[in-house]
């Protein structure tokens, strides 16, 4: 195996922050409404794809030629990425306050400081920011969130739509997006929840037009593997045909043989409204679909591994939904008649998984979708434009309102425009002893992303416009669309407490991990890595 070689010491540390400063440049002219537009060319792609967004810049960078540099440069890409699965928005401005707090670290490093004690003052003065943040807060209304969008996103009509969504919906809504050539934006809102399943037989169609069987007030029966003999839904029959409905819903792992067809014989002679359906989901997620199938309906499931085979099913067992429909794609249930203490105690078991996971992790996705789709909390988002740029453009910014506006719900908004940090900067200065020095670094921080919005701008004298704001009061800033000087909460300019929050959190950690380092291990043929 060849040698690694060893970079140490001075070299190892400037180049670093060398690569750290090339992506953190790169991305800090995308903050703000009057951003730059990078255009990155791909080598299987005759145009150029147009990218504003810093965590689709960022994720584009797979390297930089220097290797050493690299480092450093690689180090920003993940911080970044970080604060996008987190957060949604807020990434060029993590890359900002990042690069001013290694700016001002290493300008003290290099003049003999510790910077393992240095480490120590940040992260706390770090924390007494984050908590002056949360002071500030309120509660975001319907108004103010599509504000926020626009804040977000630069879009006027996309705005609309999605704060219309999250308003509607609240902050667990589930939100995906599908593409149209037309160049329209709308939104549709999904009645009931969906299952990954399918209607196993076209003979219990009911809606031809539609080609979906459809029952209102159904009993649902819920069996955790394959049907296949008459004798398995005998009992299921005898059960309903004594009930007020004559309708049942049947949905099992699978589906076939005699069952099936007396299932359907049964139907075509009219004597009871069957559904019957297959969760097609792989195993471990199929458990979880049958989960919140019957805390949703207050069915029991029923299977070999339970020691109960359908065979067995009572009255007692069966759940209630008072629409099921289905066809070859989805299963969907229009309420239920589950006990609500159920419902609440699975969605808290969720949320309970959700808290547990890391942003990253991709059951997070997963567990959220499951989390709307019991509370009836699911949409869609249509976005189309003449060409897949534009739409591609429209994505990117969709993609960071909806993961920054359910945490706007949650947490509250603040002055947007980078006034809220600048009213962070009286607290962090306060601190005394050995944190004043590493207050200070994260107060100069804290001013850089309203610096950095001005100059974006193209706004001359930054300082003395920011200290006439500041001389007005707490919630004025610069509109950097007009240059003026205006009350960010009344002109709508805001931001999302939670994105600021993490934002704070993910820069000093990526800027602390830079500062304290100082060796660099280089392969000889390392390995590409496309994930930040």
């Amino acid at each position: 195996m060849p040698t690694p070689q060893l970079v140490q010491g001075e070299p190892a540390i400037t180049a670093l922050k060398r690569g750290f400063d090339q992506i953190a440049d790169l991305l800090a002219i995308t903050l703000g409404p009057t951003q730059g537009t990078i255009l990155a060319k791909h080598e299987t792609k005759t145009a150029p794809e147009i990218i504003s967004d810093a965590a689709t810049i960022a994720r584009r960078l797979f390297a930089i030629p220097e290797r050493t540099e690299d480092v450093g440069a690689m180090l920003a890409r993940n911080l970044v990425w970080r604060q996008h699965i987190r957060a949604g928005d807020g990434c060029a401005t993590a890359a900002v306050l990042a690069q001013a707090i290694l700016n001002e670290g290493s300008r003290l490093v290099a003049a003999g400081h510790n910077p393992m004690v240095l480490r120590r003052g940040i992260d706390h003065a770090a924390r007494v920011a984050m908590d002056a943040l949360r002071a500030m807060a309120r509660p975001a209304q319907a108004a103010e969130l599509t504000h926020l969008a626009e804040t977000i996103t630069g879009d006027e009509k996309l705005s609309a739509v999605l704060a219309e969504i999250f308003s509607t919906l609240g902050a667990d809504a589930y939100v995906s997006i599908e593409e149209y050539l037309a160049p329209y934006i709308e939104r549709q809102y999904a009645e009931g929840g969906r299952w990954n399943g399918k209607l196993v037989s076209p003979y219990l169609i009911t809606d031809s037009a539609r080609r979906r069987a459809i029952i209102e007030e159904c009993h649902i029966v819920l069996y955790d593997g394959p049907v296949q003999s008459v004798q398995a839904v005998q009992r299921m029959l005898e059960i309903v045909a004594g009930t007020q409905w004559h309708q049942v819903a049947l949905i099992a792992t699978a589906i076939s043989g005699l069952a099936l067809t007396t299932l359907v014989l049964n139907q075509q002679q009219g004597k009871i409204k069957i559904i019957a359906a297959e969760l097609r989901e792989r195993e471990s997620k199929r458990q979880n679909d049958f989960a919140d199938l019957a805390a949703l309906t207050g069915a029991t499931i029923l299977s070999p591994e339970r020691g109960r085979a359908l065979e067995q099913l009572e009255p007692t067992d069966l759940g209630a939904s008072p629409r099921v429909e289905a066809d070859a794609n989805e299963l969907i249930l229009v309420g239920g008649e589950g006990d609500q203490a159920a419902i609440e105690n699975q969605v808290a078991l969720i949320r309970a998984r959700i808290a547990s996971l890391p942003e990253t992790d991709d059951a997070s996705a997963e567990l959220r979708f499951r989390l709307a789709r019991l509370q009836g909390q699911i949409a869609k988002l249509l976005i189309g434009a003449h060409t897949e740029a534009e739409r591609n453009v429209i994505r990117q910014k969709a993609e960071k309102a909806i993961r920054a506006l359910p945490l706007a719900l949650r947490e509250g908004v603040v002055a947007g425009g980078g006034v809220a940090y600048l009213n962070c900067v009286p607290a962090v200065r306060a601190l005394d002893g050995e944190q004043k020095i590493a207050g200070e670094i994260v107060a100069r921080a804290l001013q850089a992303p309203m610096h950095q919005l001005l100059s974006n701008a193209g706004i001359d004298a930054p300082a003395a416009l920011i200290a006439r704001a500041q001389q007005r009061g707490a919630d004025f800033g610069c509109d950097v669309l007009s240059g003026d000087i205006v009350a960010m909460n009344d002109a709508g300019i805001l931001d999302s407490v939670s994105v600021l929050r993490e934002a704070v959190q993910t820069a000093v950690s990526g800027a602390m991990m830079a500062l304290t380092t100082d060796t660099i291990v280089l392969h000889k043929n390392p390995q590409t890595v496309y994930e930040p």
